[in-house]
């Protein structure tokens, strides 16, 4: 699939590479699912419909009153499980409020602290993935929280060791503290963090190496274009659990080329051959991108356009399927990089509708379809409905079917004339096999199952209902021997 950037070439699975071409045929980062972040379909998870993020925020943060007070940690669990069951994609908001409350608080609270997301990892409500998002957010804000809690900074690295220690995350996430957070932290003196200032030490002084020669291969790079060299030295340093480091660091000195897209080509086409040769993950290029995002405020000072910058890039690692959709929408959730951070992920996903659309979460989609049907009635224009409904596809039969109701029901609320453009519509997406006669039946299923509902809102719904299957039987896209579901 290609696609357009901004210097107006297209580039698509095939990119030119010096003499030859590079294969990006094989498995792109975005399409493995799993991650040290999750599976892509638990970060795409949203709030219910009858949730909202204050609302989660308050929950959490008076159940957590009440067990700083109580301190029975298996009531805590309990009520933080019940929460976590109605909102189940929001774990690693729960563990920020959790480690971020206890940081303006005493050792008790801390340790109590742990206590409790010990106890939900235990109970299965909290697993690593969630926590390394937890951290993750808090490793990207501690210098604004270190404004209102001077301490917050070693609090912080003192509760990540009592986390390695009790096996709630592994121990490898030392590897992914800022440096600016460990050299703060150091500084305090051992008797600040007596668990693992030596471990920090070792950690600070590989990643400061590590950083110090993937810039001169980076300096080299962009002179001489090869790929190769810059494989070769990362893999030469042998420190891969610090790549992240280098794939901000490609980005950020790709802006202050002579020629930012040019630059930004390079780069692309970098991590193009680095991940094919798996000396760059799908963890490398994430934790990257979350670095970014979070320094975007910094980067703006010497560099105006850094937020303009970081969108085409963002806009060109998800249509090279470098980065996940759903990835970029856990940063939104997480509010990565604060306002700024917010502008540039939302911009990006705008750029990239072809990709976004297929991992639209159950509220985005829904809103998604209402609004194709209502401008598919306004406009008629059914060539551009169904490209609507491919850049959505593949469909689940879930989601065919809702859209297929959908289609009906919005119609059956207005007038004859919109009943007479939903049938049409039906049809050609059947006939053209955007969707298969089983979606379409689920959907006549789900109408009816509706029909309780549908009436109050349109007396007549029963009779219209009929017409549509009349009228999908005499078109041949209904079976004739299709017939109102028994629950029904």
């Amino acid at each position: 699939l290609k696609h357009q950037t901004s210097s107006g070439g297209p580039r698509g699975p095939w990119v030119q590479q010096g003499c030859g071409f590079l294969d990006m045929s094989s498995e792109r980062p975005a399409r493995v699912r799993t991650s040290k972040f999750g599976k892509d379909e638990e970060l795409a998870g949203e709030l219910p419909p009858t949730w909202t993020l204050q609302k989660f925020q308050t929950e959490v943060t008076s159940a957590l009153n009440e067990y700083f007070l109580a301190k029975i940690v298996d009531e805590a669990v309990v009520r933080m499980r019940a929460l976590l069951a109605e909102c189940p994609g929001f774990a690693d908001e729960l563990g920020v409020l959790a480690i971020r409350t206890a940081l303006d608080r005493d050792e008790a609270a801390q340790k109590a602290v742990l206590d409790l997301l010990s106890g939900l990892q235990k109970s299965g409500s909290l697993d690593s993935a969630a926590l390394v998002r937890t951290f993750e957010k808090l490793f990207c804000t501690w210098e604004d929280i270190a404004i209102d809690s001077p301490k917050a900074p070693v609090v912080l690295l003192s509760m990540l060791f009592g986390c390695i220690s009790c096996d709630v995350v592994h121990r490898d996430l030392l590897t992914k503290l800022p440096e600016n957070l460990m050299n703060t932290g150091l500084a305090k003196g051992k008797s600040t963090l007596p668990q693992g200032h030596e471990m920090l030490m070792d950690v600070a002084a590989e990643l400061k190496e590590f950083k110090f020669q993937t810039s001169a291969a980076l300096e080299d790079y962009f002179s001489t274009a090869s790929v190769e060299t810059v494989e070769r030295r990362l893999n030469e340093l042998g420190q891969r659990q610090y790549q992240h480091e280098f794939v901000k660091k490609a980005i950020v000195m790709s802006f202050s080329q002579q020629d930012p897209i040019a630059g930004r080509e390079s780069v692309l086409l970098l991590f193009q051959h680095l991940s094919t040769a798996s000396e760059l993950s799908k963890d490398d290029l994430q934790w990257g991108i979350t670095r970014l995002l979070s320094q975007l405020s910094d980067l703006e000072l010497d560099c105006p356009r850094a937020s303009d910058l970081t969108i085409e890039f963002l806009t060109c690692m998800v249509a090279d399927e470098l980065v996940s959709v759903p990835f970029l929408r856990r940063c939104r959730i997480l509010r990565i990089g604060g306002a700024g951070g917010l502008l540039v992920l939302d911009a990006a996903q705008r750029r990239t509708p072809e990709y976004s659309k297929k991992e639209l979460g159950t509220v985005q989609f829904k809103r998604e379809i209402g609004t194709m049907i209502l401008e598919y009635f306004n406009s008629s224009d059914q060539v551009e409905f169904t490209r609507c409904v491919r850049d959505l596809a593949p469909l689940s039969q879930e989601r065919g079917a809702e859209l297929v109701r959908k289609v009906m029901h919005l119609a059956m609320e207005r007038s004859g004339n919109e009943c007479e453009q939903a049938l049409k519509l039906l049809v050609s997406l059947s006939r053209n096999e955007e969707i298969s006669e089983e979606i379409l039946e689920l959907g006549f299923d789900d109408l009816y199952r509706r029909m309780p509902d549908l009436i109050l809102d349109v007396p007549d719904g029963d009779e219209m209902a009929k017409a549509f299957v009349v009228e999908a039987q005499k078109a041949g896209v209904l079976r004739d021997t299709w017939s109102i579901p028994e629950n029904a």
